[in-house]
């Protein structure tokens, strides 16, 4: 018994760090956004420094070793520069996502030149689906922080409905499962009524 009103703890606990991480998310996503970004850049300093430091531990000098030390060497150097610019790293992503997304668009707006070629009678559905697909990356690639603001805030989103709703159904079953205890404790408590008359019964 003690141990599953420990984990119904553990469970309402993770909930709520979830919503509150959520908010978090949802309302500071800027803020969320550089916090993320350092911390990837931390980890990455960290690594490199490893491959790094294991170059000079290791007395051997093997291709491999000076691979691993030049890696080492940039991924460091790139955990500097995120770490340092933030920003500039959480903007670089969309705009990745957007350039590929624009040439995808262009590569279907050529294929719909193609359909009208062909006097394809449905080809004004490919140059609908071609716009909006070159429109969507263009968006991507020169609007990248309202992009990535509303991921994390969608994120956010995300996990404060997760901890609600695992509020919601740990409720639920707390609430099933004293309903439970209440009929067999009235059972219970029936069964020992029935045994008391029985052997008054048996006496007379």
């Amino acid at each position: 018994m003690e141990r599953l009103k420990a984990l119904k703890w553990n469970h309402i606990i993770e909930a709520l760090i979830m919503i509150v991480i959520g908010c978090v998310l949802i309302f500071w996503s800027n803020a969320s956004l550089v916090i993320m970004a350092r911390a990837l850049a931390v980890l990455l300093v960290l690594a490199g420094g490893v491959m790094i430091i294991s170059y000079f531990v290791h007395k051997e000098r093997t291709i491999a070793m000076s691979g691993g030390f030049a890696l080492g060497v940039v991924v460091a150097v790139i955990g500097v520069w995120i770490f340092l610019k933030p920003d500039t790293f959480t903007d670089l992503i969309p705009k990745l996502f957007g350039v590929f997304i624009l040439l995808s668009g262009l590569m279907n707006l050529w294929q719909t030149i193609s359909l009208i070629r062909y006097k394809y009678g449905y080809w004004w559905v490919s140059l609908i689906l071609a716009l909006i697909t070159v429109g969507f990356g263009a968006f991507l690639l020169f609007y990248p922080s309202v992009v990535k603001e509303l991921l994390v805030k969608f994120i956010g989103g995300f996990l404060a409905y997760d901890g609600l709703s695992n509020l919601w159904t740990i409720s639920r079953l707390g609430k099933f499962e004293r309903a439970v205890k209440g009929e067999m404790k009235d059972a219970e408590a029936v069964d020992t009524t029935a045994e008391i008359v029985s052997s008054d019964s048996a006496e007379k």
